[in-house]
């Protein structure tokens, strides 16, 4: 099979994933805010940053670092394998310790418990996270897609049982351990590679240049992008944070799922292209357009019929969240450059520079926050439109240094996508406020309906449209 099938084929299997299998998450979350409420959320996003930072520390970027390696043997995966379970250990042994002084933070005593159970995931992923590495490297999306069913399937139904019988923070909890334990043993058991009694200083020392400073870029993009529910939690309500972490987390999930669907794919093809930088740039500005093209209509046409969509699906009790949702939907639709341009950075193994715009990235977004939050809680919440604004600029600067397709180009193929998806917006956001004393599913049906039906036929005028280039993908499989 060429490249090129490789590719579409797992992005057909990717989309299934992240669609079929672990949409079934995304339900099961639907149905617990319904159940639970907003504390229980707010409870469960006062530790999220902990959780990032204890998953970029454990990963150390060197699964990233045994994809884009060309010829890795079974040393390279015994190295890391090893690393990986022994930095585990080390991170639960921290946050083991740390929990009580996380819960005084927020004055929440529950936090202890939750902290040191829900921590046992990083020991749990450690354990199979070369096995999962090999698979994407080999572009085995299919196979991910097998493995990953049963155990969100277990999970899922985990969750909705405790849930239902009222365990409420824990039916989270418990959800997300299951899910892991059961991928990390049909990892372990159904994959053809084993760890041997092999460590290789080299290698370490290889595949450790490389990751750690994907970790140290981890680590600074979880603290400061969590730094939000940090601030929040601290400072207001824990309802509050609730409110606003179901508002991220439910704008994340079509956004980053579907960039990630396609970033997870061209990864490791674009590792193989890496020494063809012309051809690479082609198709990276094909994928790119593309996402965007489906990003940005469906994050502005989400944030049009919001109040009817979360009264619907959560209740009227999580009308609240309606505002911070709206606002976060702006900075969402930026998200598939972001992660695009910052690809191109590890794909040439440009690991350092990955690192150093964190750096700068994050120093806007604290100084964006101190002044936003001189305003209150929308006023913190505006301030990361702000900053993803900027970090656009940014990424998109360095990376067009690597390839073909500079800062202009890349805003210039961008501004008639968001421009129509603007108006997609206007459109639908009307279609709900003059049909407010109708139900609330027919709302957002004719809403739908009415945006994707201008969206389609406007872009259908231009020929350069990327809907003909998605139209021709899925026709032809040719990218």
């Amino acid at each position: 099979m060429s490249l090129k099938q490789k590719t579409l084929y797992g992005l057909v299997w990717s989309f299934v994933d992240a669609i079929f299998i672990k949409g079934l998450s995304f339900v099961a979350m639907l149905l617990l805010a319904r159940w639970l409420g907003p504390i229980e959320f707010g409870l469960m996003g006062m530790i999220v940053v902990f959780i990032g930072i204890g998953t970029s520390l454990v990963d150390s970027g060197m699964s990233s670092s045994i994809i884009r390696t060309k010829n890795a043997v079974n040393a390279d995966f015994s190295t890391v394998f090893y690393i990986n379970m022994a930095i585990s250990l080390l991170v639960y042994a921290l946050m083991f310790y740390a929990a009580p002084y996380i819960a005084s933070f927020y004055g929440q005593v529950i936090l202890i418990d939750i902290i040191r159970i829900y921590c046992l995931v990083f020991i749990i992923s450690a354990f199979s996270a070369v096995q999962l590495a090999i698979l994407n490297k080999e572009m085995r999306f299919k196979r991910i897609m097998i493995l990953n069913a049963p155990s969100i399937i277990i999970g899922v139904g985990v969750g909705l049982f405790l849930g239902y019988y009222d365990y409420g923070v824990w039916s989270i909890v418990y959800m997300y351990m299951t899910t892991q334990i059961i991928l990390s043993l049909l990892l372990w058991i159904t994959g053809s590679w084993k760890p041997s009694l092999i460590f290789s200083k080299e290698k370490l020392k290889y595949h450790y240049n490389f990751g750690y400073k994907l970790m140290l870029s981890g680590l600074l993009d979880t603290i400061f992008k969590n730094g939000y529910n940090i601030v929040i939690g601290k400072y207001f309500p824990v309802q509050t944070l609730g409110y606003y972490e179901r508002a991220n987390r439910f704008n994340d999930y079509p956004s980053v799922t579907l960039t990630s669907i396609i970033r997870k794919v061209t990864y490791p093809m674009l590792s193989q292209l890496q020494d063809d930088t012309p051809k690479l740039s082609i198709i990276y500005r094909k994928m790119l357009r593309v996402a965007f093209f489906v990003i940005a209509p469906l994050m502005l046409g989400c944030s049009a019929i919001a109040a009817p969509l979360f009264e619907m699906v959560l209740g009227s009790s999580w009308l609240p969240a309606v505002p911070f949702f709206r606002v976060l939907s702006i900075a969402a639709i930026l998200y598939p450059i972001h992660a695009f341009n910052l690809n191109v950075l590890q794909v040439y193994g440009r690991s350092d520079l990955f690192l150093k715009l964190e750096v700068i990235k994050k120093t806007i977004l604290v100084l964006g926050m101190i002044v936003g939050f001189q305003f209150g809680i929308m006023g913190l919440v505006w301030s990361s439109v702000f900053a993803s604004f900027m970090s656009l600029l940014i990424n998109t600067h360095y990376s067009s240094k690597l390839i073909e397709y500079s800062t202009k180009k890349q805003l210039l193929d961008m501004f008639p996508i968001v421009l129509l998806a603007g108006l997609t917006f206007i459109l639908m956001y009307y279609s709900v406020y003059l049909m407010n004393d109708y139900s609330n599913i027919l709302q957002i049906g004719v809403a739908s309906l009415l945006g994707i039906t201008f969206y389609l036929i406007i872009h259908s005028f231009f020929k350069s449209s990327p809907m003909y280039t998605l139209i021709t993908i899925i026709k032809n499989h040719k990218l």
